[in-house]
């Protein structure tokens, strides 16, 4: 039996003392079984689009190693923007194996750092990545791609040797599949084939940004047609992993199939306080007003019935949650543009009457630990606490998810 790589680690950004130097964090990893856990969380930035991909514009070269200055090129392509080095630690964490790492420079001569962690391509460290290396660091980097850049735990199966297959009781949703290769365009459609097909779990724990479903921006397409399934389009692996994934897609051998945990269950009627791992305040309605457009704020929970919560499904994975105090539901504030304020950065977390609108139902998603992303339905945008404050009546408004201690919340039932 293979050992497994738990990865339970999501991406970290780590700066330095001086200031001008990020990392991608070490993930962990023991032995626990078959198979490969991980987090994705890679937002639809530039390296994974179908018309461009992971091409020399982006400053890789397949034929040199990504230790060489041709392989990964310091000072341009990825190396020179934000979003371009967290697709690079993506990249060398599905390339490398634990325990390896990439040092880059970027145009400004700051040092990067990028650990291995699941290992599809390990030659690409020093030497060529050929065809079997780029279709599965190909696989693995859509695995990862999440639109609305939520971070999940996933569990991969694949038929590649670093990855393995094997079963989780902890990931009972069997997502998707992806494969293809981003890499390289293919000659009859001047495109690269990145593609998934679905599984029948993907409905399971709807999470913004992942497969198919809500994600406007998604880098890769169904072949199959829309919402296909993978089964009877792909060839699954022999006994006895025939169910863990699938072992071969429209003529790719190493796909990578993703597993996902279940979406949370709440009680009709029971309360729940709603709390912020990094203040230790709980959402609050302020000052128990009962009006529609009062501002959502954090307060040091004290069991009053404005703190308390009742979180409702609606469908297609999304909740609705109303104070108990005031019956209205939390609201993401249109301002000043009834269209799209609601889509922004900063708009404000208020309640309001629930009349069943986009802004009103919230996905509630597993980050790991106990812990909840609650992303807004019509922004994708997540529900966070302004500026980092700590105080008593801080404003919670929404923001881009960037799996930041002020957007994870506990959820927790109360009498």
């Amino acid at each position: 039996m293979k050992s497994k790589l738990a990865i339970p680690a999501t991406l970290l950004v780590i700066w330095s003392a001086a200031g001008c130097s990020e990392s991608a964090a070490t993930d962990s990893s023991d032995a626990q079984g078959e198979a490969t856990a991980t987090q994705n969380g890679m937002p639809d930035i530039n390296g994974l689009s179908t018309y461009n991909g992971l091409n020399s514009h982006n400053g890789l070269n397949v034929y040199n190693g990504l230790n060489t200055y041709n392989g990964l090129n310091s000072y341009n392509g990825l190396m020179s923007t934000f979003d371009g080095r967290l697709t690079t630690s993506y990249l060398v964490k599905c390339a490398l194996p634990a325990g390896r790492q990439v040092t880059k420079q970027d145009q400004y001569n700051a040092w990067y750092t990028y650990q291995g962690a699941i290992g599809m391509g390990p030659g690409w460290e020093s030497g060529t990545c050929d065809a079997n290396c780029q279709q599965g660091i190909s696989a693995c980097m859509m695995a990862h791609v999440n639109t609305a850049g939520v971070h999940i735990p996933l569990w991969l199966d694949s038929p590649a040797t670093s990855v393995g297959w094997g079963q989780s009781p902890d990931y009972p949703n069997e997502e998707g599949t992806y494969f293809g290769n981003i890499f390289t365009p293919n000659p009859s459609t001047g495109k690269n084939d990145a593609f998934y097909c679905n599984n029948p779990g993907w409905t399971n724990s709807v999470v913004p940004g992942r497969l198919g479903a809500y994600q406007p921006n998604a880098p890769y397409t169904n072949p199959f047609g829309q919402n296909a399934q993978c089964a009877g389009n792909c060839a699954a692996p022999s006994s006895p992993n025939q169910h863990d994934g699938w072992a071969s897609c429209k003529g790719y051998n190493t796909p990578v199939t993703v597993w996902r945990q279940n979406a949370p269950t709440f009680t009709n009627g029971q309360s729940y306080k709603i709390c912020s791992n990094y203040s230790g305040h709980c959402l609050d309605e302020w000052m128990s007003w009962p009006d529609d457009g009062v501002q959502i704020v954090q307060w040091d929970y004290v069991g009053n019935n404005n703190q308390k919560w009742l979180i409702n499904a609606t469908s297609g994975g999304y909740f609705k949650i109303c104070n108990k105090n005031s019956g209205k539901c939390i609201d993401v504030d249109n301002g000043a543009d009834p269209v799209n304020g609601a889509m922004n950065d900063g708009a404000k977390i208020q309640q309001w009457t629930y009349g069943g609108t986009d802004n009103q139902q919230f996905s509630i998603s597993p980050v790991g630990g106990g812990n909840y992303a609650i992303v807004a339905k019509k922004s994708s945008k997540a529900l966070d606490i302004t500026d980092w404050n700590t105080a008593n009546g801080a404003n919670i408004q929404q923001w881009y998810y960037w799996g930041q201690a002020n957007q994870i919340w506990t959820i927790t039932a109360v009498n």
